[in-house]
């Protein structure tokens, strides 16, 4: 798929079908990930793979719903780690790009997928539910969780602010 095809019908998927997503295809979006770039090449990431149900149940409980995660054949938990990094600023914002790689890669595969966030300032129990259950020691950090799996939904595109709205030259005013 041609890359701007994909970055424009991508559209997150909550209903998948139960068919189980093949190793090399997982290969590939991990791959997809890695290939990110990274403030000073520091590639913090570290992507957990998460296929059983018992944890997908902890992750929708720790959100308090999203009962689709756990229908999902693959969930990715997107973290970093702190002893990789070079600027601890930039962790959240090289986990983040590494997971648009890897949304872009589900979609021109032919797979559906959920951005979840997964850490929450003003709920911390959310990503402390959801790292105790992943047994993440204390230098790694959750950012979000891509739930993937085969579509079993068409979303329509939503609306989007107009870009007269939201693009400026060369100052704010």
């Amino acid at each position: 798929m041609d890359t701007l095809k994909a970055i424009n019908t991508r559209r997150s998927i909550r209903k998948y079908k139960n068919k189980k997503i093949p190793t090399v295809i997982v290969k590939q979006l991990i791959e997809a990930g890695r290939n990110a770039p990274s403030a000073f090449n520091s590639q913090p990431w570290v992507f957990i793979l998460i296929t059983k149900l018992e944890t997908k149940k902890i992750i929708v409980k720790a959100k308090g719903g999203g009962d689709f995660i756990a229908t999902a054949p693959l969930v990715i938990a997107c973290c970093y780690d702190q002893t990789k990094s070079k600027s601890k600023y930039h962790d959240i914002e090289n986990v983040a790009v590494a997971t648009e790689n890897i949304l872009l890669a589900v979609h021109a595969l032919g797979l559906g997928a959920c951005y979840l966030g997964g850490f929450d300032p003003e709920t911390p129990s959310v990503e402390k539910m959801i790292s105790e259950s992943l047994k993440l020691p204390e230098h790694i950090k959750l950012v979000n969780l891509i739930s993937i799996g085969y579509p079993d939904e068409k979303p329509i595109k939503k609306k989007k602010r107009p870009l007269s709205e939201i693009t400026r030259k060369e100052t704010y005013k």
